[in-house]
């Protein structure tokens, strides 16, 4: 169906709705599949009426489109079951069991075995899982919240969600539009119709004699009220196109849009009418979806004063803070906008005279004044690209942070270079121009042209890259208003439109590469307008409200996450939700914002630069940018040390100096810190080391992985010591045994020596994968049943991550240094990432920064981007006498997934990830015995719990790795280590994410105990921060005070004062 039957749709409904028929609205909701009424659904669902609720749901999807849709059902019918089950009505729940809920047993034979087994029960309640199960009233509530989950997530209904901004009786009043249209086509129009049906088309009946009367059945009159002027022009038939069949497939049989009559053949249909005037958008909020104002970039955070005109700008793909602005005076800037700093300025220069053509040399000569039209980054951020209004394009190479050099001048165009893109055509990275010389040039990274485009009849104005089914293409827009669409191997145009508006046009494609987004200003009237354009019918699909008129230059816009457009107008920010014609709110600034400024977002849509008249940027940020620009303030500030010889890095040292010097930087406490400790059942006598430790996300369990493969689960019940069922150092927890009998038992080969088993717990705490060598299982960490085991050895696998957006999608190392990227729903591999040298010893994603970090056994780490799977940058450790260290090393994201922890056995080092580059280390020397085991934040991120091999357990402020406490062996160990016996340290820690004081260690023996500072001492408030007093000034370091360490010793007896390490 088009669009504009669909939009018809929308209007019968809104007329169904305002003559109350209510069962024909949700019918034709139904059938059509346009509109999904949440809270018709919702009515129906709280209700019980389960036939409706699912009939009513199958008009929108089935249960087999996609797991959101087989939930949302298996959610439906198992509260129609348990709701038999209660009422006691075994006949019909068999009924339900066989009839509904039947077909999810080939999806999961143990999920169905388990809700069979219910009908053996008196009470349902008795089943752990659903004990918490209340009445009928209430299950149907909390139902309908995991309902609206679904919904909102799946693809099939959450574009359907939101209904359509019309006036009041808007079918009516086309009505009445269409009967004044036919109206002033009379031949013989009388002053006041009698209208009396519109099963025919109207005419006045001609002047006949007197008491003559009209043949027109007679039936109750509609009022032609409404002013004719508000009907649209009539269009006639688009002029067909010859289309290449490739294009067709990619661009969905696009086609020149309707030609709207002009002026005079309207006059020869139509009676001259006043023009109605169309009154201007002023919502500032739309209230619908009060959700998407929290990620709208609003805040103004910096301004950043660049001193000249700024004509383009383009944040870097991975460095999200990082901005590269383009100006008139044809100089680039470098901008890093959470320092507020310009590392590089580059004023416009010929690099080879030379090598430029007479025809550029004759123009540079009569006037040396060159502005830059357009500046632009490749997908991979290595390479940046500037055009300049006199024919040259400079590709620069780049390198974070700071190392930008020459790579190639071409002489591209005769006349302006208007636009310049990345493209990557049979995977050759290229570069593609537009000039006023009317061509369109492909060039490849040494400035040999590949292609040449020809066939606008006047200046290229812009170009947009986009790949459909495989083909990628070209669109490109033209000062005279065509747009044409190019094949890269195929020189000539197959597909051409009307820009709307027949003027400049830019246009930029939705993040998916879905949607395509027209923006400009009209040449007739100089009116703004920004448009979505319907690919699959060659016609305007959405125009977006709320812009200004008369325009004083050509408007700018910019859209990002597959939900935003902003654009600069009438001196304000606007924006708009994508599928949403209607202003979702605008930003008035302070400052000296011209009428059009430019705008643009960074990547990840945190950040929107916007530009001022005076030469000036203002950057404005959502909540996620604010975070992600403060961290960098403050990392700034603390790697600023003049004393370091690179100074983007603070090294801490300890044991240097004498012990005097030493005792006075430390601090002492005003009275005794204790700790709590507990030994977990089950490890007093083990028989394998705990080679993994994993807090479930909830808090209330925690799973150790031995080295044999053997798993065994902890949980804490609640008790009146123990109210909340979290996990405590107070409260003893018990070993988890399920009814059936399992065992959580990888498969471990004979050859497995050296594994390190590997294991981690999904999100919603219901599963744990995990390997010792061997295949991958997946385990039901309820009933520890094998889900499915895969990807057998060898390679063996070494680490895991699950994608934070998918549990279906899991990051597996190798020790073969491959990653496989693995969906366990679809059981194959999505991506192969090779680049790594050596065994691949942990992974962690970052979806703010849509990376993906692993590092290796020689003490690398790589960026790896989640968008692309490319390598974005490698890393190798250093210390700081720039002595490399080799060997295993672990990562760990902080949770404002920008800082990166990264863990070795000679050095703690912290990572900037945004800009991929070293903060700041801690080293252990003479007073460390031992080397570091392992650390990791915990669960606020503002603690490091670090391990040593000497028994010490050190605790960290994870902003300034100052240190804030040292835990002795002797305090969690149950006898000292002495000089002759097997030294007993923390092999493994983990933090717990609900309390963020609490961690677990597991001891080289095999022991699991859960450590936790006292609460009821006065003092330390349950915290390892603690009151302190100041026992001395801190040493400063290069004028500024640096992270010193500040130590806090816990001995067995309790004591603690200011004690060297």
């Amino acid at each position: 169906m088009s669009s504009l039957s669909r939009e018809l749709v929308f209007l019968i409904l809104q007329f169904f709705q305002e003559e109350n028929l209510k069962d024909t609205i949700h019918k034709l909701q139904q059938e059509s599949g346009y509109f999904f009424d949440m809270k018709y659904f919702e009515e129906k669902a709280l209700n019980g009426e389960w036939e409706i609720v699912e009939n009513y749901l199958s008009g929108f999807t089935k249960l087999t489109d996609n797991r959101y849709s087989m939930k949302m059902c298996f959610e439906i019918r198992k509260q129609k079951y348990l709701e038999a089950l209660d009422s006691k009505e075994k006949t019909r729940a068999l009924e339900i069991l066989g009839k509904d809920l039947k077909v999810f047993q080939t999806y999961n034979e143990e999920l169905y075995r388990e809700i069979t087994y219910l009908l053996t029960l008196e009470n349902f309640r008795d089943n752990e899982q659903l004990s918490k199960y209340g009445d009928t009233k209430t299950a149907r509530k909390t139902m309908i919240v995991e309902l609206k989950k679904l919904i909102e997530a799946n693809p099939r209904l959450n574009d359907k969600l939101v209904f359509p901004s019309l006036k009041p009786s808007r079918l009516r009043t086309l009505i009445n539009q269409s009967l004044n249209w036919q109206h002033q086509l009379c031949k013989n129009p009388k002053p006041n119709p009698d209208i009396r049906t519109m099963f025919v088309d109207h005419t006045c009946s001609p002047p006949g004699p007197a008491g003559a009367s009209s043949s027109t059945p007679r039936s109750p009159s509609v009022p032609a009220a409404v002013n004719p002027s508000a009907v649209a022009a009539a269009t006639g038939a688009g002029t067909s196109v010859p289309l290449n069949q490739t294009l067709v497939s990619a661009l969905k049989h696009s086609r020149t849009p309707p030609t709207p009559m002009n002026n005079e053949q309207r006059g020869k249909r139509l009676r001259s009418v006043p023009q109605a005037t169309e009154a201007t958008n002023s919502l500032v909020v739309r209230q619908q979806v009060p959700r998407s104002l929290d990620d709208l970039t609003r805040t103004l955070f910096c301004t950043l004063n660049q001193g000249s005109t700024v004509t383009s700008m383009d944040f870097h793909p991975s460095l999200h803070s990082s901005l590269l602005i383009g100006t008139a005076s044809g100089e680039i800037s470098f901008w890093e906008v959470g320092r507020n700093e310009r590392p590089i300025l580059k004023p416009f220069a010929i690099w080879n005279s030379a090598t430029c053509s007479v025809l550029f040399q004759a123009a540079y000569a009569k006037d040396s004044n060159v502005s830059v039209c357009r500046v632009s980054w490749s997908a991979d951020g290595k390479y940046l690209g500037v055009a300049f209004t006199k024919h040259l394009v400079h590709l620069y190479t780049y390198q974070a942070p700071n190392d930008l050099k020459e790579h190639l001048e071409v002489d591209a165009h005769v006349g302006s270079v208007n636009d310049l893109a990345f493209s990557s055509p049979h995977k050759q990275l290229c570069m593609v121009t537009c000039g006023d010389d009317k061509l369109i040039k492909v060039w490849d990274l040494t400035g040999h042209n590949l292609f040449n485009f020809q066939g606008h009849e006047a200046a290229v104005y812009s170009i947009c890259m986009n790949v459909k089914e495989n083909v990628e293409y070209i669109l490109s827009s033209s000062v005279d208003g065509k747009i044409k669409a190019w094949l890269f191997d195929n020189s000539d145009t197959k597909v051409e439109y009307d820009a709307h508006g027949k003027y400049c046009t830019t246009m930029l494609y939705s993040a998916d590469g879905t949607k395509l987004f027209c923006c400009g200003t009209s040449k007739n009237n100089g009116d703004s307008f920004l448009v979505e354009w319907n690919e699959n019918d060659g016609v305007i699909k959405r125009t977006y409200a709320g812009l200004g008129k008369k325009s004083m230059g050509m408007m700018q816009f910019d859209t990002t996450k597959n939900r935003f457009l902003v654009a600069g107008d009438d001196k304000l920010i606007k924006f708009w939700e994508l599928d949403n014609p209607n202003i979702l709110a605008s930003v008035q600034v302070d400052g000296n914002l011209s009428s059009v400024p430019r705008v643009r977002f960074n990547r990840i849509g945190s950040l929107l630069a916007v530009t001022t008249a005076d030469g000036r940027v203002k950057i404005f940020a959502n909540a996620d940018g604010i975070k992600h620009l403060r961290a960098i303030q403050a990392w700034s500030c603390r790697a600023s040390s003049k004393a370091n010889t690179n100074p983007a890095m603070t090294h801490l040292e300890l044991g240097e100096g004498s012990s005097a010097r030493r005792s006075k930087s430390f601090t002492e406490l005003p009275e005794i810190l204790k700790c709590q400790m507990i030994t977990l059942p089950d490890t007093m006598y083990p028989t394998a080391k705990v080679a993994r430790l994993v807090y479930m996300n909830n808090g209330v369990g925690l799973l150790g992985v031995g080295s044999d493969g053997t798993q065994k689960l902890w949980r804490w019940n609640r008790t009146e010591l123990n109210p909340t069922g979290k996990a405590m150092a107070s409260a003893c927890p018990v070993l988890w045994l399920p009814n059936s009998g399992f065992v959580m038992t990888n498969d471990v080969p004979e050859n497995s020596e050296g594994t390190i088993p590997c294991a981690i717990i999904s999100k919603n705490d219901s599963y744990v994968l995990s390997a010792c060598g061997g295949k991958l299982t997946l385990f039901n960490m309820l009933s520890f049943k094998v889900m499915v085991s895969f990807m057998s050895p060898p390679p063996r696998s070494t680490c895991l991550a699950f994608h934070p957006q998918d549990n279906n999608v899991v990051a597996i190392g190798k020790e073969d240094s491959s990653i496989h990227i693995y969906n366990i729903q679809s059981e194959e591999v999505k991506a192969k990432l090779t680049g790594d040298e050596k065994c691949i010893t942990s992974l962690a994603f970052s979806m703010l920064l849509a990376v993906l970090v692993s590092s290796d056994a020689d003490a690398q780490i790589f960026f790896w981007s989640i968008d692309t799977w490319n390598l974005k940058k490698s890393l190798k450790m250093y210390l700081r006498d720039e002595s490399p260290v080799t060997g295993d090393t672990q990562v760990q994201f902080h949770c404002n997934q920008i800082n990166l922890l990264v863990c070795h056995r000679e050095v703690l080092s912290l990572y900037d990830a945004s800009r991929m580059e070293l903060v700041m280390q801690w080293v252990p020397k003479a007073h460390m015995s031992g080397s570091i085991s392992c650390a990791t934040y915990s669960g606020n991120g503002k603690l490091i719990y670090t391990a040593l091999t000497d028994g010490n357990i050190v605790i960290f402020n994870a902003d300034t790795l100052m240190l804030r406490c040292r835990i002795a062996p002797s305090v969690y160990l149950m006898t000292p280590n002495l000089p002759n016996s097997e030294n007993v340290y923390a092999a493994v820690l983990a933090a717990n994410p609900q309390e963020p004081n609490q961690f677990a260690v597991g001891l080289s023996n095999g022991a699991i105990k859960v450590i936790e500072p006292q609460a009821s001492r006065r003092g330390n408030n349950g915290s390892w921060m603690g009151k302190f007093k100041r026992a001395g000034k801190p040493p400063r370091h290069g004028g500024r005070a640096c992270s010193s360490a500040m130590e806090e010793t816990v001995s067995d007896d309790g004591n603690s004062g200011a004690n060297t390490i």
